[in-house]
């Protein structure tokens, strides 16, 4: 178990306090309530530029990452659908730069149309490089667009289109911020070898004085109904091969399906002793890879079927071999106990490797607190071991028709 306190602020601020005493660092790691999902369907990629706009300076830090080295620590971020997370890792005995570094940005970012034009510039050169120029790029566009028309799922973190970052004004970014990056709007969590006195007498001083408050953002989004029909989409890609993929919405993360169809996808696609790549790329030569995952969101997850295929096969043809494979794992014998126990145990083993490292306990902490679910954490082991196969079977079955499957076939550029 992962031992932890708990207190919050008078401007809402949460705070989680891990305690380590054999570390020698300490971590701060802040998530913010506000991911892609919380933008505006004509202003998009804007958490996505927070997440660079966040390390250009602060009211009182010109520069960030070099105040960061000085102190010998380090720091990084990401952005998905759900939330923004940032960190920093310094020795114990410069918690405190940490904590001014931290809580000034949280405080008042540095504002200035010349910081904006230059991430500006990153994310945008980041976009044409990563998406607009690379194989199977657009893909998290084309799925996203193919299974939502209305909910803010149907883009991905980078943005909808690029002409959303390239006509950010100083204006938008401004209220993005002031609306999402304040105290009541994330969690803190402070963990290694410091104590709770300490920890909470430096986080009165250095976030108690943040008096900006903003909407707490209460998670609502547009619901919209799942697909009822097979949806195709037939374009090109620059990858030299060509491409089936195959995707369906899933339940939301807190909802048991959801493990479920994670533990489905290990066992159907995700190791050279899958029954995809064992049946379709090893005995029928059908794929040069075959693979499928499920991505677990906060609102919804999506499955995800692929297979990149061959010279002699079509794109409707190795459709319907990786619905064939598919149908035998639900309905068939494909899959065992054996199976099962070790999907089981990847994922058991992965839980426990995560808890070996501060960071990785420090967002994990923040994760479920900001989920309202923090007392959930350490049952994520026993949980993942409940289901039976039967149960597996029956919620892959419900939930991966393939009448309503939204597909893609990808042909080279």
């Amino acid at each position: 178990m992962i031992a932890y306190n708990q207190f919050v602020l008078k401007n809402g601020l949460r705070v989680i306090h891990h305690y380590d005493a054999d570390s020698t660092v300490v971590v701060l790691n802040t998530l913010y309530n506000v991911g892609a999902r919380d933008e505006q369907a004509d202003k998009t990629g804007f958490a996505h530029l927070f997440e660079h706009l966040m390390f250009g300076g602060s009211k009182n830090i010109a520069e960030y990452d070099k105040a960061v080295e000085n102190a010998g620590g380090s720091n990084n971020a990401f952005t998905n659908n759900d939330y923004t997370n940032y960190y920093i890792t310094v020795p114990a005995e410069n918690i405190e730069t940490a904590f001014w570094l931290e809580s000034d940005r949280m405080m008042m970012l540095d504002f200035s149309q010349k910081s904006l034009d230059v991430q500006k510039g990153v994310v945008v050169e980041e976009f044409r490089q990563r998406y607009y120029n690379a194989p199977f790029g657009e893909l998290w566009h084309h799925l996203r667009g193919l299974l939502y028309k209305t909910h803010p799922y149907r883009w991905p973190t980078i943005g909808l289109e690029i002409g959303h970052i390239e006509t950010a004004s100083l204006q938008d970014v401004e209220a993005f911020f002031y609306k999402h990056y304040h105290p009541a709007n994330a969690v803190l969590c402070v963990a290694g070898n410091v104590s709770l006195e300490e920890t909470t007498a430096l986080c009165e001083k250095w976030y108690g004085g943040i008096d900006r408050s903003g909407e707490i953002n209460k998670n609502i989004y547009p619901t919209e109904p799942r697909p009822v029909a097979r949806q195709l989409l037939e374009t090109t890609d620059l990858s030299p091969n060509r491409a089936v993929f195959i995707a369906w919405r899933g339940p939301e993360f807190a909802d048991h399906r959801s493990l479920e169809l994670e533990l489905f996808a290990d066992m159907l696609g995700a190791s050279e002793i899958s029954p995809l790549y064992l049946q379709l790329v090893k005995k029928d030569h059908l794929f040069n890879a075959a693979e499928c995952f499920y991505l677990r969101g906060l609102s919804e997850g999506m499955f995800v079927l692929y297979g990149i295929l061959n010279d002699d096969i079509s794109h409707a043809d190795a459709e319907k071999a990786l619905m064939h494979v598919m149908y035998e794992a639900i309905h068939g014998a494909e899959l065992t106990e054996t199976q099962l126990d070790m999907a089981k145990n990847k994922v058991t083993t992965s839980l426990l490797f995560e808890k070996a490292t501060l960071i990785n306990k420090a967002q994990k902490l923040c994760f479920y607190e900001n989920l309202g679910q923090l007392q959930e954490m350490d049952k994520e082991p026993e949980t993942y071991r409940k289901p039976s196969l039967d149960e597996i079977r029956k919620t892959a079955a419900a939930t991966l028709n393939p009448e309503i499957a939204s597909v893609i076939y990808y042909s080279p550029k």
